[in-house]
């Protein structure tokens, strides 16, 4: 369709061939200032463009950049007034160079401006984008740019009715738009850059709707990805409006990990004939942002927007399927996924419930990225997880993800027991994950034959209630809180996971009542009889309010962490009576308590008791006891450390309940130190001379008759004359020895020996390397029984012990394998004769003569 020449000025203008070669010639100017440039192609309605249209604006810094004449405009004759109608500062130039400016004035020598005008999707608008490019650094043509819309309809008569244009201004980028009010139209768009002459003008064809759906596309809808158990990673998408274009539209997919959203590290990928792509080479640990765009196959430049954000992170491997729900006896087939291409599926292993690990027959790889496992479910969890592990030595690395198996209706195993104040109930179970789980109840005012009888012909009752549950051990074990609870009501309890096909475990009934863990006994009390007896008395919780079965434990004393417990049997009475086998000793006593019947669960022990001995009046004497030095070679004191020997309690009307030690120095000090019932005891000593006394005592007093012992590093008299020792056997040893004639006769003597082999080991206390055993200094022969094994070497020390202190100790050795023998023994035992009646023929002649 070609304009009435009513509205060309009066002016010649050029043929299509000079504009197209930009030849001098005059360009027709409308009246608006619009400079109509004839466009190459042919349209369906005859000399106008259609629309989607797209092309560049591109206009000169000085208008002899895009202005060519003759040899005498190149000397300086050209026009120099910008207002000439002939003058031109702008062009249109479209993608295919088929009308553009002249070489001279590309791009690179101009500033240019990329323009997209097309109807909108609802055909209601015609919309069009005017933008600098970005990747421009060309500022030579400051100012604004103006797009002007006119919006002219076509008459019957073939006159052309101007209407109400729309003009818009902007700086580097406009966008425009003009309302479409009739079947058919032309849109007459005009830009233009101040501070230059008269922009150009093109004619845009608005076609027929029905006959026309080249439009830009709305972006793609719905982008997810999945993996398949091949190791592909696959982008899908759909199309907003599926049936507006017969033809398969064509695709561009970018992703980038560039956490920068000013200058994002884009990569593209085409995408023609479908709605999915594989992508491949991304990395594990990294998030991906991927969008898409779409155009039409005959407008390659007009895309759509990008479509919304889709974010992308795959982890070291990824689970197929991921959650699966199967029963029991089934086979599931669960794939892994190494995305860390560094890593072969083949060496990979299968973990399940994160302790188990599978045998490799279970498990292979498809290829080098995919591993697969089939395995059977378990019938008493809610679900089985399964864990692929890379391995390091003895060790597994192991991602947190998983794959989960939920399993219908398993048999969990749901204890319960209601608190002793009757107000709450705590409900545990094993082996179950500790997410994805709920722990749900019913409660109906129903003894539970009759409730699980009506719930199994399908009529429910009760109210469903949803339990306070928290995490409460090891591995997955759990404990939910029912509170407040009905105690004579039936609990329905399952275990329900939260999957699609709402996953439970069979149910359990219980009745509170029959599940009561009481409180334990208190004030419990303990009396030592003088016959032995200790009697126990204590007293029942006053919650639930039924007849009770006690337990009574009790251990003597010795202060482990663990003592060896003995147990009495089952009694109804609140009291109990145990004989003690040390009347002396201090027992631990506890108690607890459960229903009669046996139903429930026992209580807590109750606080343990410490028994009191029975004394009724002080002991006798203190215990007998010897002294190990240890010399320090780093300074100049001695540790001393005293081993008892403690008297055994002839009577039982009194106990010894501590040893006291009393220290006497040079200086005549006294001190005294509570050292309890002990085996040893250790102390320094300065090398003055010391008295050391060991008293026993208890509530009534201490005892009178004690042994004493003076320490002094003086020099000690001589009154042992020989000492010999021989061994028997492996259990027995004989001592032999002699005094001094006429020397002072000790008040005692004491003997100690050791294994040579064992005294030196430093784990070895000196009370366990040394032995020791006094007695009288008028035995002359003694018989030593222990363990006297002949590979070992035995060192024997005799001491003689005065009043003031002690005299100077003799050696003997008994070395291996020196036994004495039968021939040995009886010798001994006739010089052992001999001597006494030596001994009485020598008092007898003393006595003749004194007569």
């Amino acid at each position: 369709m070609v304009l009435p020449a009513s509205l060309y000025p009066s002016h010649n203008f050029c043929p299509v061939s000079d504009v197209i070669s930009c030849q001098p010639c005059l360009l027709p100017v409308f009246a608006s200032g619009a400079v109509l440039v004839e466009p190459v192609e042919v349209s369906p309605h005859g000399d106008l463009l259609d629309l989607p249209w797209q092309t560049e604006l591109c206009c000169s810094s000085t208008p002899a950049q895009l202005h060519h004449g003759g040899e005498e405009e190149d000397r300086g004759s050209a026009p120099s007034d910008t207002g000439h109608p002939h003058t031109l500062q702008c062009l249109f130039r479209n993608f295919t160079s088929t009308l553009g400016p002249h070489p001279e004035t590309e791009p690179s020598r101009a500033t240019c401006w990329d323009i997209l005008c097309r109807v909108d999707e609802t055909w209601d608008n015609v919309i069009c984008d005017l933008k600098h490019p970005a990747t421009s650094s060309d500022t030579s043509i400051p100012g604004s740019v103006a797009l002007s819309l006119q919006h002219l309809t076509t008459l019957p008569d073939i006159e052309v009715n101007s209407t109400h244009g729309t003009d818009c201004v902007g700086e580097d980028s406009i966008t425009c738009s003009i309302a479409l009010h009739v079947v058919s139209s032309i849109v007459v768009v005009t830009a233009n850059v101040s501070n230059t002459t008269a922009g150009p003008l093109v004619m845009l064809s608005v076609p027929p709707r029905m006959s026309q759906r080249l439009w830009k596309p709305s972006p793609p809808l719905n982008l997810t990805h999945t993996q398949t158990t091949e190791g592909e990673l696959i982008l899908s998408w759909s199309d907003p409006q599926p049936h507006a274009s017969p033809v398969q539209l064509s695709y561009e997919v970018r992703y980038n990990t560039s956490q920068s959203t000013s200058h994002p590290n884009w990569l593209h990928v085409d995408v023609s004939g479908a709605q999915w792509v594989s992508l491949t080479g991304l990395r594990p640990g990294l998030q991906y942002t991927l969008q898409i765009r779409s155009h039409h196959p005959a407008l390659p430049h007009l895309w759509s927007d990008w479509s919304q954000q889709h974010l992308i992170r795959l982890e070291n491997v990824t689970y197929l399927p991921e959650r699966v729900v199967a029963s029991f006896g089934d086979s599931v087939t669960v794939y892994c996924v190494c995305n860390d291409l560094r890593v072969n599926a083949s060496t990979m292993v299968w973990i399940l419930n994160s302790r188990d690990r599978l045998p490799k027959s279970q498990y292979a790889a498809v290829n080098d990225r995919v591993s697969k496992i089939t395995v059977r479910p378990s019938e008493q969890r809610l679900s089985d997880t399964l864990h692929c592990c890379q391995p390091f030595g003895e060790t597994y690395s192991c991602n947190y993800h998983y794959s989960t198996i939920y399993i219908k209706d398993p048999v969990i195993d749901i204890s319960c027991v209601t608190s002793g104040d009757l107000d709450s109930m705590t409900c545990r179970w094993n082996n179950l994950p500790i997410g994805g789980i709920n722990f749900m109840s019913r409660v109906a005012d129903l003894s539970c034959d009759v409730m699980e009888e009506a719930e199994r012909v399908g009529v429910p009752v009760g109210v469903v209630r949803q339990a306070k549950c928290e995490s409460s051990g090891y591995r997955g074990v759990k404990s939910c809180n029912l509170q407040p609870i009905r105690v004579t009501s039936c609990y329905k309890l399952w275990m329900e996971a939260k999957t699609d096909n709402s996953t439970r475990s069979h149910p359990v009934y219980i009745t509170p009542m029959d599940h009561v863990k009481p409180h334990p006994p208190s004030g419990l009390e303990a009396v030592s009889m003088p016959s032995g007896v200790l009697k126990l008395a204590w007293v029942p919780p006053e919650l639930p309010i039924y007849d009770m079965q006690y337990q009574v434990r009790y251990a003597l004393s010795t202060g482990r962490a663990h003592p060896f417990w003995q147990v009495l049997a089952l009694q109804t009475e609140s009291w109990a009576e145990v004989l003690e086998p040390d009347v002396c000793g201090v027992y631990n006593v506890q108690v607890r308590c459960m229903h009669i019947n046996g139903s429930g669960t026992w209580s807590d022990w109750s606080h343990l008791l410490y028994t009191s001995t029975h004394n009724s009046r002080a002991p006798d004497q203190g215990p007998d006891f010897w002294r190990v030095f240890q010399e320090d070679p780093a300074s100049t004191q001695t540790n001393v450390t005293l081993l008892f020997e403690h008297s055994p309690i002839v009577e039982p009307t009194y106990c010894v309940e501590e040893l006291v030690v009393q220290h006497q120095g040079s200086g005549g000090t006294v001190t005294e130190e509570r050292i309890g019932l002990v085996s040893s005891y250790s102390f320094e000593w300065r090398g003055e001379v010391h008295s050391v006394t060991v008293k026993a005592q208890n509530s009534q007093g201490s005892s009178t008759r004690n042994t004493h012992m003076t320490l002094d590093r003086h020099s000690k008299r001589q009154c042992v004359r020989s000492f010999s020792a021989s061994r028997v056997n492996s259990s027995c040893v004989v001592l032999l020895w002699s005094l001094q004639p006429n020397s002072s006769v000790p008040w005692s003597l004491v003997v100690e020996w050791s294994g040579q082999n064992h005294q030196d080991r430093p784990d070895q206390t000196p009370e366990s390397r040394e032995r020791w055993t006094r007695f009288p200094p008028t035995d002359k022969l003694l018989y030593l029984y222990g363990h006297f094994y002949d590979t070992d070497e035995y060192e024997f020390i005799l001491y003689p012990v005065f009043a003031d202190g002690e005299g100077e100790p003799v050696y003997t050795k008994v070395f291996r394998g020196s036994d004495a023998g039968p021939a040995a023994y009886m010798l001994l035992m006739i010089i052992a004769f001999l001597s006494i009646v030596l001994f009485v023929t020598l008092g007898s002649i003393t006595m003749g003569e004194r007569g």
